[in-house]
């Protein structure tokens, strides 16, 4: 075969084929060996650009305890935060809507760490009463807790679930947008979705959306990056009325409660439930622990466009 018509068929098949036939680092030199070779910068970006994301980690914990536990309703907040985290009319918001929210320190107070741990306590005026009537002291304060931690990635959100509070769910009307005429919604609970709006040196600012998960849990249309999805997954109701953000730094604990409020509300269907025999209430901490980045790999599938 004529010289000429070899050379013609390795560059037909070299452009049929482009750069699957070489490796990244094989193409960056033959890059660098072609008449219009890489700038120091662009052979710098090349070779340090690696995908990172950051990962915001929360350790968190749910409490449960009778509602006459002096912790729940005022020890456990005594020493939190509640007018600096967030804008006073965001606050009178929240509370008119039965949410209660405050920060605490890297140090945890002493009522909430021990709500945290599940600690039982003997209420100080049961023990004194006890002691003036010459009677043995009372049966303690039972208070449980669990809690796990969750990662939230980069452009991504966590979802922390909430235990069913009442089977069915009764919503009166005019209380939730979406249920203006209210609801019985059956296997119900609630939910937060956290998400991270914006990151910081030691600091995230967080946004939670409280959400009602109710009916049967089936394959339900839903769009992620322009694309549908059939996840299996129960309705949803977001309350949008009561999403809020707060700024928090590592080593900080926001804490989510009831305000005591005369009438329904949605933080006494959230964090309030009626047994036979007594009021239980709920909160909800989340610890900040850690913000770090995670360096991935540089992929094959390369664009090398900007070159």
């Amino acid at each position: 075969m004529p010289s000429c018509s070899r050379n013609l068929m390795f560059t037909l098949c070299f452009c049929t084929t482009g750069c699957a036939l070489l490796t990244p680092s094989e193409l960056l030199v033959s890059l660098n060996s072609s008449d219009s070779k890489l700038t120091r910068t662009q052979r710098q970006s090349f070779e340090e650009a690696l995908p990172v994301r950051k990962v915001v980690r929360l350790e968190t914990s749910i409490v449960s305890a009778p509602a006459s536990d002096q912790r729940m309703r005022q020890l456990a907040w005594e020493e939190l935060d509640e007018s600096g985290l967030m804008d006073p009319q965001d606050r009178r918001r929240l509370n008119a809507s039965g949410i209660r929210v405050g920060v605490s320190g890297t140090t945890i107070p002493w009522a909430l760490g021990s709500l945290i741990r599940g600690e039982n306590v003997i209420a100080a005026s049961d023990r004194d009463q006890a002691k003036l009537d010459g009677r043995s002291a009372p049966g303690t304060t039972t208070a449980s807790a669990f809690g796990t931690s969750i990662a939230i990635a980069e452009r991504s959100e966590a979802v922390l679930e909430l235990p069913a509070l009442e089977n069915p769910l009764v919503i009166p009307p005019e209380q939730i947008a979406s249920l203006e005429s209210g609801a019985m919604l059956s296997d119900a609970h609630c939910v937060f979705k956290v998400s991270v709006a914006e990151y910081g040196h030691g600091w995230v600012l967080l946004r939670f959306l409280p959400q009602i998960y109710h009916g049967n849990r089936m394959p339900r249309l839903s769009v992620v990056d322009s694309s549908d999805q059939l996840p299996v997954r129960q309705k949803i109701e977001p309350l949008y009325d009561q999403q809020f953000e707060l700024k928090l730094h590592t080593g900080e604990t926001v804490v989510i409660g009831h305000f005591e409020c005369p009438d329904w509300t949605v933080g006494r269907m959230m964090f309030q439930s009626e047994l036979i025999s007594a009021r239980t209430e709920r909160l909800v901490a989340l610890r900040l622990a850690e913000i770090e980045e995670v360096t991935g790999q540089r992929s094959l599938d390369i664009s090398y466009r900007k070159y």
